[in-house]
């Protein structure tokens, strides 16, 4: 049967008079030991008071607005596995979790702890949870491989070993104790009763030997239980068992999120978070539950418009392909290459064209000097553009396109100028648009 505790006392008012003479009134809880009334086992209970305390330690250790609450340890809903795990590397806060986007599918890390106080004018960081969830995932699964494990057992029998050399000293302690307190004592027995002064000396070192070997007993005792480390071959089996089920047990489809949270609480105590603006990384220092730290290092995307901008590099081999080649030759050469634009997707001869076009990227002019444009010969011969298009293609002029695309670039000799010439004067249905200039 449980006994439950009465008490009375816990709380108490305390009045103060502010200086315009108002009287408040405050509710403050009482010290423990301040209690008026405290009477164990009073009545029957539901719980132990073990139970109660332990419950009330993990309500405190629950609390979001406590004071001098940093961080919550309960696992609560929510897609952010990180929730109450995380400080702020900037003002030592704690994280909080924003949910954004469709219906809120898009959580977020968030400190705003000083933008709320009127410190600062901006966030001190903020950043996708999926970034930060993902590298503590992997660092965990990583610590928890076969071979780390290995390791901590190996580590684990190295620690047995001392200790049980340790403890081996303590039992030649007390062995010579024990040997001291016989010794005393047979010589207290040996001694004559008649003799009393001889013997009330012996008696007071067998009381002294009795008392060291009583101390260093209980020394022992307090060491073996702070300080021995001993696994059993079963508890050893099933932490290099944990190494093959956990990972299958984080990536099953049927583990919640809230499991995940409760299984990184048990082997992380608060992760620091730092972020770099300068490098767009954050360093997640983690400080594990036996006292171990690790640091790992996230690379943070670029924003909108650096992600879509092109590099230094990429523009300047642009500007050399385009010295020696044309637009649609330099598209084949990129894709050629395996080169992907910002978007991930394979050139076109727009792309090309807008690269050209945003970094003043001039286009090289492959038209040989002998070679006229349409425009310009029909110029020269003051006739309309449709004419010499009925030329070229009736083969009457010797032209070519580059790459079968683009602009006509017609090449005319003396001969064949001057034959076209005399064809605009004498044909009746060609008349000239304006006066004939000789080259």
């Amino acid at each position: 049967m449980e006994y439950a505790v009465y008490v009375f006392g816990r709380y108490q008012y305390r009045q103060r008079i502010t200086p315009q003479g108002e009287v408040h009134k405050r509710v403050q809880p009482v010290p423990k030991a301040d209690w008026r009334v405290h009477l164990p086992d009073h009545h029957e209970g539901y719980i132990t008071p073990e139970d109660f305390e332990r419950n009330q330690a993990r309500l405190a250790r629950n609390r979001t607005n406590g004071e001098g609450t940093v961080l919550s340890g309960a696992a609560r809903e929510g897609l952010a596995l990180l929730q109450g795990m995380l400080i702020c590397g900037r003002c030592g806060r704690a994280l909080t979790v924003r949910y954004q986007g469709n219906g809120g599918l898009y959580p977020q890390y968030l400190c705003s702890a000083r933008r709320r106080d009127g410190l600062a004018t901006t966030d001190c960081m903020s950043m996708r949870s999926d970034l930060l969830d993902n590298a503590i995932g992997e660092a965990v699964l990583t610590t928890l491989q076969p071979a780390e494990l290995k390791l901590a057992v190996t580590a684990l029998n190295e620690l047995e070993q001392r200790d049980r050399a340790i403890m081996r000293q303590w039992d030649m302690r007390i062995e010579r104790a024990g040997y001291e307190v016989a010794l005393a004592e047979r010589r207290y027995q040996e001694c004559d009763p008649a003799n009393r002064l001889v013997a009330g000396t012996l008696e007071c070192r067998w009381n002294d030997a009795m008392l060291r070997l009583e101390a260093i007993r209980t020394e022992a005792a307090q060491f073996k239980s702070q300080k021995a480390r001993v696994a059993t071959s079963e508890q050893k089996a099933q932490v290099l068992a944990l190494a093959r089920n956990l990972p299958r047990l984080w990536r099953a489809s049927t583990t919640s999120a809230k499991d995940r949270k409760r299984m990184l609480r048990l082997l992380i105590r608060d992760i620091t978070v730092e972020k770099l603006s300068t490098t767009r990384q954050a360093v997640l220092h983690i400080r594990w539950q036996g006292s171990a730290c690790t640091d790992i290092t996230v690379d943070l995307p670029k924003p909108a418009a650096d992600a879509m901008r092109y590099p230094t590099a990429f523009v300047e081999r642009v500007r050399v392909l385009s010295q020696h080649l044309p637009d649609r030759q330099i598209v084949a050469h990129l894709n050629q290459e395996g080169l992907r634009s910002a978007s991930g997707k394979s050139f076109t001869l727009e792309m090309v064209k807008w690269i050209r076009y945003r970094y003043e990227i001039e286009a090289t002019c492959f038209r040989r000097p002998d070679e006229l444009t349409v425009q310009q010969l029909a110029r020269q011969l003051g006739i309309s553009a449709h004419v010499v298009y009925y030329w070229i293609e009736r083969h009457v002029v010797q032209a070519r396109k580059l790459d079968g695309r683009g602009p006509w670039w017609i090449t005319l000799d003396p001969i064949k100028e001057q034959q076209l010439r005399d064809w605009v004067r004498t044909s009746g249905h060609l008349k000239p648009q304006h006066s004939i200039t000789q080259l």
